[in-house]
């Protein structure tokens, strides 16, 4: 079972594009516990990136920047430190695997020196050390025939390879905090769970904190602690995994159950469907971001709801959650 004393910390943190006049990422905080996995959930263009990005100190600034909030890592505060300071951190005690490794990965330099680099970088360790070191992880994410490939460039290697060995350079310092931004998006089913699995044992084998961040639930579902659904900006409701899966109580976290085959109604049913578009940074309504697209909204919506607590570690920003009583009271008036 995990520990869940706090690592990290996130508080209040918002991300607006200079200039712009709506927060991108908006009052978002949560907590991740020492060996723990946070999934972090929601469609395209709701914030996930930029909130992962913007903890590894990696927002491109400009045109983004962090308007206000709290980032602490094992109890030192990340926002506001110097570039010198947080490149100590990253690779070190904090790590990020990114989406398409085709395009984070040194085209110019072989794996084996993209990953020796880090380890030189942090640990002191000379050339032959760092390399030796470079083998060992090739070996230890399954990428056969690793002392040759560690010769390889990028190119040279699949795209599953290419992300065995991300996650390798990752990994390499033992870090204390792993983000994994839509690490296997790009690859097929087999190479997906491949992938996945690979990243969970050697989580536990390391005792690392996870931060993944996806839109595919059923990722969510195999792998979570918790979960955190962002909507707009905002997390919307958060939680342990069986909470958010066996009682939703938001209705975006709804109509994304609803959406997927397999989770949300009958087999051989007509998928749900979430009407409406999210609503750009410019025009964000100043209560309930999803109360234009909700079928329960009411006149209150107009006020932004709080995220607050319905059973302990389950929290949700809803005026009407729980909605069961409400409805039901609703429906017998």
């Amino acid at each position: 079972m995990p520990d869940h004393d706090a690592l990290l910390e996130v508080a209040g943190l918002s991300i607006r594009l200079a200039g712009g006049e709506g927060n991108l990422v908006d009052d978002v905080g949560f907590a991740v516990g020492r060996g723990e996995t946070l999934c972090i959930v929601g469609e395209s263009g709701c914030g996930k990136s930029l909130t992962g990005l913007s903890l590894m100190g990696l927002l491109p600034t400009p045109p983004a920047e962090v308007t206000g909030g709290s980032v602490r890592l094992d109890g030192r505060e990340l926002l506001g430190l110097s570039q010198a300071a947080l490149a100590d951190l990253r690779g070190d005690r904090m790590a990020m695997i990114f989406q398409e490794p085709m395009t984070a990965l040194n085209p110019a330099f072989t794996i084996g020196d993209q990953i020796a680099e880090g380890v030189a970088r942090h640990r002191g360790a000379d050339r032959r050390a760092a390399r030796a070191r470079a083998l060992e992880m090739l070996e230890k994410v399954g990428i056969p025939a690793a002392a040759t490939r560690l010769d390889a460039y990028p190119h040279q290697l699949s795209g599953g390879m290419r992300q065995r060995a991300m996650i390798a350079m990752a990994l390499a310092n033992d870090p204390q905090l792993l983000i994994a931004d839509e690490p296997t998006t790009a690859l097929d089913v087999t190479i997906q769970a491949q992938v996945l699995e690979l990243i969970r044992t050697l989580q536990r084998e390391t005792g690392t904190a996870l931060i993944l961040i996806t839109h595919d639930l059923g990722v969510v579902a195999e792998v979570a602690d918790r979960v955190a659904v962002m909507y707009a900006g905002r997390i919307v409701e958060s939680g342990p995994v069986g909470a958010i899966f066996d009682d939703p109580q938001h209705p975006y976290t709804i109509g994304l159950m609803g959406s997927l085959p397999g989770l949300g109604g009958a087999q051989g049913a007509r998928l749900a469907t979430i009407p409406g578009m999210v609503p750009p940074p410019e025009a964000m309504p100043a209560g309930c971001r999803f109360a234009e697209r909700c079928p329960f909204a009411i006149t209150r919506c107009a006020e932004a709801p709080a995220l607050r607590a319905l059973a302990p570690g389950h929290r949700v920003a809803c005026h009407r959650a729980p909605l069961e009583e409400h409805v039901a009271a609703e429906d017998a008036a």
